[in-house]
């Protein structure tokens, strides 16, 4: 007897509900997680005070980073739970854990009233943050590809991109507003607590939201026929074949984009002498452009096949990385504003297919571990990384467009994968299609 999905969510209606709510909810999730990458030299000076701007700026930087090697620890744990109990549920779980340590970070007394117990606990609370994005992107990724529809799973998931940027783009807001407003002591005293205190109302509004979706269709049709994985990490390993593929495209997905958009506001603001105001804006309508073109270019996507538009991410990326960086190093302000903008119109190539394509190279009933596992590692490894590692080149070289080097390697990591790329390797929504043609 032939069935067929059933549930609004399955609906174009429903569909865009639940798009939506993900797509908001995660907005926030980043903009918890990332606010703390635009305050680093704050933190720096409150929690790791030494009298040297570079060490506590490491040091802010080094946290930062850390909240990534816990990453693959929470992917672990709520990759292959997406997968057993649904992906809405975890995703309800993992907000409320990411925005609840902002909230604390917010009232954490600092090292000149707490000493030593006050980096200790930061740390501890950056790496809860870190664990539970460890199973919002991964989650948010299948959720968002399952109710994408056919022949537009880029387009779809090309909205978990853009809830980040949003987030990234409402922490800088924040932050922009917060700095305009109050004298450089009271910002460095106690005016950055603010963006960390606006989890608690952010996290009511996003909760409720996804309170409300449905899980999605391949889900919902994988519960009917008894085809949820018993042991979704156990099948994930033996897919060597993708865990290689989303390791090379994850490296330089999460590279460029916290690069772009996380250490630039530092990288232009305090290396290059711009100030900390013209940093953010920059950043901000680097942001806003890279928010416009990310759905067109994934929509290119879904025509073109996921290859070519990798290839072309990462070598455009790989061609202009030293080109723009220099631009910024030129002491112009309209060009470095420019070269910003470059460079996130490059990571937007890049990451209207990549972000479609790491879920995809895994099955709906592992898709969640699929992505926890391949693409939390080198997030972890490439992406939390980077911002300390383009402040220590800098630091170790006394060359201002030494972090080009560190994203020219990524950009290669991240093409040589796209070149290895098959269409095979790509899975579809097979469960749902085998019910609606009737094979299920």
């Amino acid at each position: 007897m032939t069935t067929t999905p059933t549930g609004a969510a399955s609906a174009p209606m429903g569909r865009a509900r639940a798009i939506t709510g993900a797509t908001a909810g995660h907005a926030i999730e980043f903009f918890d997680f990332t606010v703390f990458g635009f305050l680093a030299v704050h933190i720096g000076h409150n929690f790791f005070p030494s009298g040297d701007p570079t060490a506590e700026l490491l040091s802010s930087f080094a946290v930062f980073g850390l909240a990534f090697f816990a990453r693959p620890l929470g992917g672990l744990i709520f990759g292959p739970l997406a997968d057993r109990i649904g992906r809405k549920q975890v995703l309800v779980l993992v907000l409320s854990l990411m925005s609840g340590c902002s909230l604390l970070i917010g009232l954490l007394p600092t090292y000149e009233s707490w000493g030593i117990a006050a980096p200790v606990i930061l740390v501890f609370l950056r790496l809860l943050q870190g664990f539970s994005a460890g199973g919002e992107y991964s989650s948010g990724s299948a959720f968002l590809l399952e109710f994408a529809g056919p022949g537009r799973r880029a387009f779809g998931v090309s909205w978990l991109t853009f809830g980040t940027t949003v987030g990234l783009t409402a922490g800088l807001l924040t932050v922009t507003g917060v700095t305009a407003v109050l004298s450089e002591d009271d910002m460095a005293e106690w005016g950055w607590r603010i963006p960390f205190l606006m989890a608690a109302p952010l996290a009511a509004i996003a909760l409720y939201i996804r309170a409300k979706i449905e899980d999605t269709p391949e889900f919902q049709a994988l519960a009917r026929t008894e085809q949820i994985s018993a042991a979704p990490v156990r099948e994930v390993v033996k897919r060597k074949r993708g865990l290689a593929l989303i390791v090379g495209i994850g490296a330089m997905h999460a590279t460029c984009f916290y690069a772009v958009f996380t250490y630039m506001p530092t990288y232009i603001g305090t290396v290059n002498s711009y100030g900390a105001t013209f940093a953010l804006i920059s950043t901000l309508v680097s942001a806003a452009v890279t928010m416009i073109v990310l759905p067109v270019l994934a929509t290119v996507s879904d025509r073109v096949g996921r290859r070519p538009v990798l290839i072309a991410g990462a070598l455009g990326f790989a061609a202009l990385v030293f080109p723009v960086f220099g631009g910024i190093t030129v002491g112009n302000p309209a060009l470095a504003m420019a070269s910003q903008v470059a460079l996130g119109v490059l990571t937007a190539t890049y990451l209207s297919a990549s972000a479609a394509a790491m879920p995809e190279l895994f099955p709906a009933s592992v898709r969640s571990t699929g992505v926890a596992v391949g693409f939390n590692i080198p997030a972890a490894v490439f992406g939390g990384g980077a911002p300390f590692v383009a402040t220590y080149l800098i630091d170790l070289t006394g060359w201002t467009v030494a972090p080009a080097m560190y994203l020219l390697g990524t950009a290669l990591i991240g093409l040589v994968a796209a070149l290895f790329l098959r269409s095979g390797d790509i899975h579809g929504d097979e469960i749902v299609e085998g019910q609606r043609l009737g094979r299920v």
